[in-house]
């Protein structure tokens, strides 16, 4: 076989197998979303230096936070709405990939802190969700 047609062999496979991962990319937010809105989020672990990315989703008394890209389709991190506290949001001390606009909110879960970077309408759409009260939570409360 010719330089040439090996080349040419190992050209289409890479083509192929960058087509594949972008396949498995959105394959994988689709079936993550399964209806419900994701949002792109940057968290930072106490003691981390930079933010990961990742995406976010509200389901149902649950916040989890997914890796960006991987194969897995388990969230990495997951937090009880109720067990929930975000502080104020406040400018971020560094430039976010992917997020230039975005608010740092340091959140506290049981003993955990950590920070989540977000768009203004994501933190929004976050705290209008916790602050909503699920259905048949607290009903006779007066």
């Amino acid at each position: 076989m010719s330089p040439l047609v090996t080349a040419e062999i190992v050209a289409g496979m890479l083509v192929l197998l960058a087509l594949g991962a972008l396949a498995f990319i959105f394959i994988r937010r689709r079936m993550l979303a399964s209806g419900i809105p994701l949002i792109l989020c940057g968290l930072r672990a106490r003691g981390a230096n930079g933010y990961r990315l990742g995406l976010m989703r509200f389901s149902g008394g649950r916040l989890e936070w997914f890796t960006l890209i991987g194969p897995s389709m388990r969230p990495r991190r997951s937090w009880e709405r109720a067990r929930l506290k975000p502080e104020a949001p406040s400018a971020p001390h560094e430039v976010i990939a992917g997020l230039p606009e975005a608010v740092e909110v340091t959140c506290h879960y049981a003993e955990d802190t950590f920070q989540l970077a977000l768009s203004p309408a994501a933190y929004t759409a976050m705290r209008s969700w916790l602050e909503s009260a699920p259905p048949g939570f607290n009903v006779n409360v007066a």
